[in-house]
């Protein structure tokens, strides 16, 4: 692998193993390599869109990744955070933190080790997109929150439309009570890269 990491290296990802693979070897640098130079903005939506439609108690970070989108939550509100991702390299620097009340692994397309009905509140940011995670986790993310509690998830648009997840949210329609999406970009406005243009879908579920 090159030792510069790139968005390309991620979205060409095919397998759970590739996944853990590249966030073994990126974990450390993610925070400034990615997020600060790409300017990448899509966990702010997610929290605020969060915040608006209700979100509250205890919240599971889905694909946490190094922690921030948990901070961009704390920024705003007071909430307890439990985060899970598939690579234990970046749940450490995300642990190194000291934002989360428990952290664990987990496989978000499979099950995640998690009872049903546990959480108020789920969230992801960057997780569903390109050589990571599809729609069929959407139910499992619905299994595991309680009734009236609220799914804020972000879906890379061209992710959105490939996979057709608006047709996994109809499918599964009698298992939650609402759902509201945005099309939002990813990336703040002076960004300069070849990707400054992407968008993504905020989805919000009601369950």
């Amino acid at each position: 692998m090159n030792s510069k990491i790139s968005l390309e290296n991620a979205y060409d990802l095919k397998s759970p193993s590739d996944n853990i693979k590249l966030y073994s070897a990126w974990a450390e640098t993610y925070d400034v390599g990615f997020i600060d130079e790409m300017l990448y903005n899509l966990l702010f939506s997610v929290s605020d869109e969060f915040i608006l439609n209700g979100g509250k108690g205890l919240v599971l970070d889905v694909g946490a990744g190094t922690g921030a989108l948990a901070q961009a939550l704390l920024q705003k509100r007071k909430f307890s955070i439990d985060a899970t991702d598939i690579s234990d390299a970046m749940l450490k620097v995300a642990n190194a933190k000291n934002i989360y009340r428990r952290i664990f692994l987990s496989d978000v397309t499979k099950e995640i080790p998690v009872g049903d009905a546990f959480y108020n509140g789920i969230v992801s940011s960057g997780t569903f997109t390109h050589g990571h995670v599809g729609p069929t986790a959407i139910q499992e993310l619905i299994r595991i929150t309680k009734p009236g509690g609220l799914i804020t998830i972000s879906v890379n648009e061209k992710h959105w439309i490939k996979l057709d997840f608006g047709n996994e949210v109809e499918n599964l329609r009698e298992h939650f009570s609402d759902y509201s999406s945005k099309k939002l970009p990813i990336y703040d406005q002076h960004s300069m890269h070849g990707h400054k243009n992407d968008k993504a879908i905020v989805l919000s579920i009601k369950v």
